[in-house]
This record gives structure tokens, sequence and C-alpha cells, in this order.
């Protein structure tokens, strides 16, 4: 009996799910098998979703302007970076200190004429030295020493300026300019000028015969060097002044201004070349009366002569007349031999021989004065030895008349 009833059960479901539900007629709508109603009971046809089309040209179009974007951050990233190594570049090339390494190679190379050429204001040259000489002097200043450049105390962002230093002391100065402006307004340097002070430190002091010429580094000086005039003394002047003879003064010349120690050299009166010598001590050159004279060979025969007689005259081996031809007439050291009681005692001895004639001293004044310091021996034969006796004159000869004679004698 159960079962029976369970198998009713299933067919009365079955029937129930068979059979079509309809709905009242007063309904104009009838559901389709879908949920979806239409008009008088017809089915509708299938239709596209809306939404989703537009979802689908939403995300076209967000991809399509993703990209632009995209493309357009590159190209601005690519142009900017293009820009900043381009500023950068020119910035740097911009710089002073780039002019300035270049200027310095000069001074490394040691090209004076370049230092030269950019220096507004050249040294001072004298008549006495050359630009050479000047150019050599300014390489001295930088040759074989470490050379280096720092700002200047002159520097200013406008004008750049930079000291050069040799072995750490300051040469020279290099200031740059703007000469224009580069890409971005960055501007264009250029060497402005150079300077390198040198200061000529050399100079000398000479003191030779009033009628010599000094020269400086083979140039004569004038007048207008002459910064002291010394007289001789009038005692020596009595000597040759009587008769027509003369002897000069000294004169001190001062140069200054050189960049090197000069060469000095001095002509006497006649053009013969007078030694030179310096005294540390005073830092003076001097140079002394001349000892050239055209009749220097017959002038110191004369000299012996008359010494040789005048030795025998005092030794009474000549007579006083012997003398005679030496002076002139009423001369004043021939009167005073004459006078001399030297002449009235002298030793006995027997014969004399001249030996060891020597003229020690010759200076020549000028062409008409000379003077002459003359030694000679005479060997006498005394009891029981041979003796030695020397006699030294000074003597003054002057030109008179054509003829020299003696104008004085100096004890």
């Amino acid at each position: 009996m159960k079962k029976h009833d369970q198998s009713k059960s299933y067919s009365s479901e079955s029937a129930r799910m068979s059979t079509p539900v309809v709905k009242s007629q007063s309904s104009p709508f009838v559901a389709d098998n879908a949920g979806r109603t239409s008009a008088a009971g017809t089915p509708k046809k299938k239709k596209k979703a809306k939404g989703k089309k537009q979802f689908h040209v939403y995300v076209a179009v967000l991809f399509v302007w993703l990209i632009a974007v995209t493309c357009a951050i590159l190209y601005g990233y690519k142009k900017f970076n293009t820009f900043l190594i381009d500023y950068e570049s020119s910035y740097q090339s911009s710089q002073p200190s780039l002019v300035m390494a270049e200027v310095f190679t000069h001074f490394e190379s040691y090209d004076i004429d370049y230092i030269w050429q950019n220096m507004p204001e050249h040294p001072t040259v004298s008549q006495f030295e050359s630009e050479d000489v000047i150019k050599t002097y300014m390489l001295s200043m930088i040759e074989g020493k470490t050379l280096t450049y720092v700002e200047s105390g002159e520097y200013s962002a406008d004008r750049p300026a930079y000291a050069i230093e040799a072995d750490g002391y300051v040469v020279g100065t290099v200031t740059l300019q703007k000469i224009g402006q580069k890409e971005y307004g960055n501007p264009v340097w250029a060497l402005a000028d150079i300077s390198f002070p040198v200061l000529p430190l050399e100079g000398a002091m000479i003191t030779i015969p009033s009628n010599s010429t000094v020269y400086i580094n083979g140039i004569a000086l004038d007048d207008t060097y002459i910064t002291e005039e010394q007289p001789v003394d009038e005692d020596e002047l009595q000597y040759v002044e009587p008769y027509g003879g003369s002897i000069p003064g000294f004169t001190t010349y001062a140069i200054s201004g050189l960049y090197y120690e000069p060469q000095v050299t001095v002509k006497d009166y006649a053009g013969n070349d007078s030694p030179v010598e310096y005294n540390a001590d005073f830092d003076r050159y001097n140079a002394n009366y001349s000892s050239c004279h055209d009749e220097r060979e017959t002038l110191e025969q004369f000299g012996i002569d008359f010494t040789t007689t005048f030795a025998n005259v005092i030794s009474m081996d000549a007579d006083l007349t012997e003398l005679d031809p030496y002076f002139p007439p009423d001369s004043l050291a021939y009167n005073y031999i004459s006078r001399s009681t030297a002449l009235r005692y002298f030793t006995g001895h027997g014969a004399v021989t001249m030996q060891n004639e020597e003229v020690q001293e010759f200076i020549a004044y000028n062409e008409d004065t000379v003077y002459m310091q003359v030694y000679v021996e005479q060997e006498m034969q005394m009891w029981p030895d041979p003796e030695i006796v020397p006699t030294t004159t000074h003597i003054y000869l002057t030109r008179i008349d054509g003829e020299w004679q003696i104008s004085g004698m100096r004890y």
C-alpha cells in the first residue's frame, strides 16, 4: 500500500509540471521561457548588451591615450635630457678657468714672445739694453721654477684675474674679459691682458780720469750721467802747469735702471782701453790714468838715461852740466839739484857700473804730459866689497816746444 501511494504521488507531480500554466487573459504580456515578456505574448529576439560595447570603446580609447601620453613623456624626457646635456656642455665650456688653463700653457712652455705681445705696457728699454735683454730677464724669472696659478685678489665674476706664481712668488697676472655669449646666455671669455712687472735693479758708479770715456754695454756715457768732479791736487799741478802741461782730475758717473749688471769699459784720452777694477766695498768701478802712449818706448829710455845721469851726478861720477839737456831753462827742479849739498860729499869709491834699470811706473796724463818712476842701481867698487847704491826718481815730463823735458821732480 505504501508503495502504491508513492507512485501516485509521483504521477501527480509529473502531470503538474507538464501542464502549461495559462495566466488570465486580462494581462497583455506573456512571460517567455527566459523570464522576459513580449507584447501579445509574442516571443522577442535576443539583443547584445549595450553597456559591454561602451566598455570596449573606453578601453580602446584609454589604451591609445596611454600610448600617446607615454610617447609624449618619452619625447619630452629626451628633449629635456638633450637640453641638460647641451646646457651643461655650454656652461662648462664657458668657464674662465678653461681659458686660463690655455693661457697658462704659454708660461709653462716659456713662450716669452706670447707674454710680451699680450702686455699692454712694456718695461722701459734704455739705450744701454735691448728688448731681447728684457725678455731674457723675464725668462729667468720663470725658467726652471715650479709654476702655478691661483685666483688673484682682484678676481671678480665679470673680470676674472689669476696670479702666476714661480716657486711661490707672484711674477705676473692674467686678466680675462667677456667677448660675447654662447647658447643659453653663457659668456665667452678671452684673454684681456698679461701683467708681468720687471724691475731694473742694476746700476753702476764709475770713477775715471776726466779726459777718459766710460762705456756701458758699449755705449758711451755723456755729461748727464756725471755726479761728481774731483780736480787734481794743486801740489801735483805745480810740476807741469808752469810749463804748459796738464793733469786731469777724476769724474764719477752713475747709471741705474738696468736689468743686468752692466759691462763697464773705459777708453783713455787716445782711445786705448784702460783697465777697470771693481771695488766691492764701495760698489764702484775705477779706472786710473792711462799707461799707453805712442812714444812710450822713447820716453822710458829718456827716463832711464836721466836717472842714470842723475845718480852719477849725485855720486860725483858725472858733472852737473850733463843734466842740462833734460831740463827747460829756469827749471826749479834743476836749481834744487844744483843747490843740493849731496853733490858736495859722497863716499869715495872705484868704478861704477849701472844695472837693473827699470821704469816702475808710467802714467800718460795726455799726449803732452807724462809721469814716470824710474829705478836704477849703481854697483860701486868699494873696499873690501862692491856696494849697490839704488836710485829712484819721480819725474814729470812735458812736451815743451815739441821737445820732451823734465818739468818737475817729486822727492
